[in-house]
Parts: structure tokens; C-alpha cells; sequence
């Protein structure tokens, strides 16, 4: 399965302090192995899935037919769905 980033969520990454960064895109590794992990979400987010990595959350959309998961966006959890 391929894994693209949005620009911004590239960025968001790069400011992680490093633990965290670490963190994060381990656990984007193992949304390779099982896409569905995340919550998905309600109203007019709902093609996005959620997965909480404390204290962030991993906004992404999962393309089942081009085998593609599309991360958007990654935010602390009080900042993610506003």
C-alpha cells in the first residue's frame, strides 16, 4: 500500500518534536497493515478516518481501489477538527 502526505501535513510533521514524530509515523506504518484502525468520522468529514496518537490526531483517507492511504492532516487533538 503507498502512503502520500498532504504539503501540510508534511509540514505538521517537521514540527513534531522528535519522540513525537517518531511516534506518529510508526503508527502511520501500521495503518499500511489495517487502513480501517481510524474512527470515521461524521458530517462533512465523513471520507476522513481519525486515529488518536496522544496528544495528536492523524486525520487521513483511506483509497481502497488505487490501494493508497492519504494522511491530511496531523494536529494536537484540541486544534484537529476545527
Amino acid at each position: 500500500m503507498k502512503v502520500e502526505y498532504s504539503h501540510t501535513a508534511e509540514k505538521q510533521i517537521k514540527k513534531l518534536p522528535k519522540d513525537k514524530q517518531v511516534k506518529v509515523l510508526t503508527t502511520i506504518r501500521k495503518l499500511k497493515n489495517d487502513p480501517y484502525a481510524g474512527k470515521k468520522l461524521k458530517g462533512e468529514f465523513e471520507e476522513l478516518r481519525s486515529l488518536k496518537v496522544w496528544p495528536y490526531r492523524i486525520i487521513y483517507r483511506y483509497l481502497p481501489q488505487e490501494k493508497l492511504l492519504f494522511i491530511n492532516v496531523i494536529r494536537h487533538r484540541q486544534k484537529a477538527y476545527k
